[in-house]
């Protein structure tokens, strides 16, 4: 399993897909408000994205993402003349072929996704405001977004399994294919030399792990490497190993209900005192309070 599969897969990250349907006449939504990474994906027509001063044209098969839950407007227009979320959106009932699409409507597909882990709030601060993948090359996300579209018409109501999971693939994808950043967790998994220390770093949880070690699997002296992954990730490479297994710690001791004892023992520490003051400092609270979360 990849360093960036792990990361996923700890922190449980799942799309909730809570509209689908297709608007007409005049309307205009925002979705923020939930504190949760939101998206929408145009699954027919045209709509104009207004995110502050900004404001894109939306085609069909384009999809935006709000790492931060920004404030924003989706719209027939580009001004706004049009109250937010007062409009009512139609269903799909049944397909393209029978004439479930309006004319001159526009399909949106909205969810958020939800995840149970402190940590996620923290990689999604690395984000921009907000993320557009536009349908017009021929990507991997391109193709998940062509599942979505016709799944979201053929489904026949609002929201659905596939639906959800479709755009669970369509995050991973973001993550992996669309983003341009210059440092932190996501820059350092996709570098050409710190990638392979990462992915050591995440497949060692019990057994300890030295910076040479680290450094070697980067190709790298120890003082490069320590020096290149400290101005990427604003950690040092030991800080960054406790972090992960502080991550890996809260989902031991949420999910599984184990001792603390337990966790440090699969955490690498040989006593109960060093793992939770280490546990704090990292996330904040106790692994008491992880364990009854």
């Amino acid at each position: 399993m990849s360093a960036l599969n792990q990361l996923l897969a700890t922190l449980k990250v799942e799309a909730n897909v809570f509209h689908n349907g297709q608007y007409c006449g005049m309307w205009a939504i925002d979705t923020s408000g939930t504190q949760e990474m939101s998206f929408h994906v145009v699954t027919h027509g045209t709509c104009y994205l207004q995110v502050g001063e900004e404001i894109l044209e939306l085609d069909t098969g384009d999809a935006v993402f709000f790492p931060s839950d920004a404030s924003h407007r989706v719209s027939n227009l580009s001004t706004q003349e049009v109250a937010l979320n007062v409009a009512q959106s139609i269903p799909f009932n049944g397909s393209i072929e029978n004439g479930s699409i309006e004319n001159g409507s526009t399909g949106l597909v909205c969810g958020h996704f939800g995840h149970q882990h402190p940590m996620f709030e923290k990689l999604l601060a690395q984000l921009p405001e907000k993320i557009v993948v536009r349908n017009s090359n021929n990507t991997a996300s391109s193709t998940i977004i062509k599942l979505l579209l016709a799944e979201s018409v053929v489904s026949g109501q609002s929201t659905n399994l596939l639906l959800n999971r479709l755009s669970d693939c369509l995050f991973y994808l973001l993550l992996r294919d669309h983003l341009d950043t210059n440092n932190g967790v996501f820059a350092a998994l996709a570098h050409p030399k710190l990638s392979h220390s990462m992915e050591l770093i995440h497949a060692q949880t019990e057994s300890k792990v030295s910076v040479d070690e680290m450094a070697s699997a980067a190709g790298m002296s120890r003082s490069a490497f320590s020096a290149l992954f400290k101005e990427m990730l604003e950690q040092s490479p030991m800080e960054y190993l406790s972090s992960w297994r502080m991550t890996q710690a809260y989902r031991w001791l949420a999910d599984e209900g184990i001792s603390t004892l337990e966790a440090a023992l699969r955490s690498g520490y040989e006593s109960e005192a060093s793992f939770s003051k280490a546990f704090k400092r990292v996330m904040g609270f106790g692994p008491g309070q992880a364990r009854r979360a």
